[in-house]
């Protein structure tokens, strides 16, 4: 966990993702100096994957074969939250077992710019998808004074990219 960076120490408000690999891509998050985080995908399927920060790592895993509900685990195996999508809605649920929630969602309908909404602490963060960039697919937007306020902003960020990577996989197998 040493080799990330807090997201107290962040000073820009984008953090572009690299895409690193081909047949079985990770994703970082990084300023292009330091990396804050890193999304490992550990099956084919992207049912299963490894969130690691400085603050701590999670896995993300289905509920169920064909569930659509998402559970946030520890390492050791403890359930620490849950993710729903709503039906007949673009807003995916977010709640933890500590109290905190939180929405995902596009706000305009044919924006590429999802973001994440708190109750408590209104817009968080907005996780930017860039058209034809294979390297750098993703930018994700955190105002300075969110990473001082927001104690799951880390969690937040990468989980945000894993629902946009989901939410692409689930439109491609569509089409």
């Amino acid at each position: 966990m040493e080799y990330y960076r807090n997201f107290d120490q962040l000073r820009t408000t984008g953090l572009p993702v690299v895409k690193h690999g081909f047949w079985r891509p990770w994703y970082e998050l990084t300023d292009g100096q330091f990396t804050y985080g890193k999304l490992t995908y550990t099956n084919a399927f992207k049912s299963c994957c490894l969130l690691e920060t400085a603050t701590g790592s999670w896995n993300i895993r289905r509920k169920g074969l064909l569930s659509r509900k998402l559970v946030i685990e520890q390492p050791a195996g403890e359930e620490i939250g849950m993710v729903v999508p709503q039906r007949w809605c673009r807003k995916i649920q977010l709640s933890l077992n500590k109290g905190f929630t939180a929405t995902f969602f596009n706000k305009k309908v044919l924006s590429h710019n999802y973001t994440w909404v708190s109750d408590q602490y209104g817009d968080i963060l907005v996780v930017q998808t860039k058209f034809w960039s294979w390297k750098r697919p993703f930018i994700v937007q955190i105002e300075p004074e969110m990473a001082k306020t927001v104690p799951h902003l880390p969690l937040l960020a990468l989980m945000g990219i894993n629902l946009v990577l989901l939410k692409q996989a689930e439109a491609a197998a569509v089409s």
